[in-house]
């Protein structure tokens, strides 16, 4: 594994008791306070962008696909079976 190359800082104000949170985290992680603060603010900020993606379609896709959700729920046979079977197949 490749280990990149750490050259960029960033500053933080924070107060004391915050930060005494974050490094008592970090410690029980096993973490210095550095990596748990990156991984932490990375995992943050991948939610975020995942949360803000925007998936485009044709209105014609669109369309078709707002009038499947409009129509009234229908019962699936096969799926009311298998969910009132023998449920020896869950843990």
């Amino acid at each position: 594994m490749v280990a990149l190359r750490k050259n960029e800082t960033i500053n933080l104000r924070i107060d004391a008791s915050t930060r005494e949170v974050i490094a008592r985290a970090a410690e029980i992680s096993g973490k210095s306070l550095t990596a748990f603060m990156t991984e932490a603010a990375l995992a943050s900020a991948q939610k975020e962008l995942l949360d803000q993606r925007f998936i485009g379609v044709d209105a014609s896709v669109f369309d078709a696909v707002e009038d499947l959700l409009a129509e009234p729920a229908r019962a699936n046979e096969k799926l009311s079976a298998l969910l009132k079977s023998n449920r020896q197949w869950l843990d």
